[in-house]
């Protein structure tokens, strides 16, 4: 990566790493060591938590892909930003869920930089809601 991006290049690089690239290598060039992500359920610490989303994300899903990322206030110190996926549910043991089906989800995440790293996130997602709601 290169050392002189700013903070929106960095979300769109790191973003395009994970989703399209399937590569989590780049992680500790834009996360800070100190990372923790906010959910509506539980927060999370470190570069663990974005290895396991990556790494869900593509077991669930084919053709896992990036629709648009839309960077809606920037600060300094704050993005404030939403991005939103499609992917097609691969098989599972889940009898619930459509194998096949086609989901696309937004999620609004605010970024807070610190020494050039994002070093804390607040993530609200559509996932689940997109995931068991019925076709109209």
């Amino acid at each position: 990566m290169k050392a002189n991006l700013g903070n929106r290049e960095k979300i769109s690089f790191i973003l395009k790493e994970l989703i399209t690239n399937h590569n989590t290598t780049s992680i500790q060039d834009v996360f800070s060591n100190e990372y923790i992500v906010h959910t509506s359920k539980k927060d999370y610490k470190g570069h663990k938590i974005i290895i396991r989303w990556a790494k869900d994300l593509h077991n669930f899903f084919d053709n896992l892909k990036i629709v648009k990322i839309q960077f809606l206030v920037q600060t300094e110190e704050f993005i404030v930003w939403k991005r939103t996926l499609r992917g097609k549910i691969k098989a599972s043991n889940n009898k619930n869920l459509k194998t096949g089906k086609t989901i696309q989800w937004d999620e609004m995440i605010v970024s807070k930089f610190k020494n050039g790293f994002i070093i804390e996130e607040w993530n609200n997602s559509e996932f689940l809601g997109a995931l068991i709601s019925k076709p109209n």
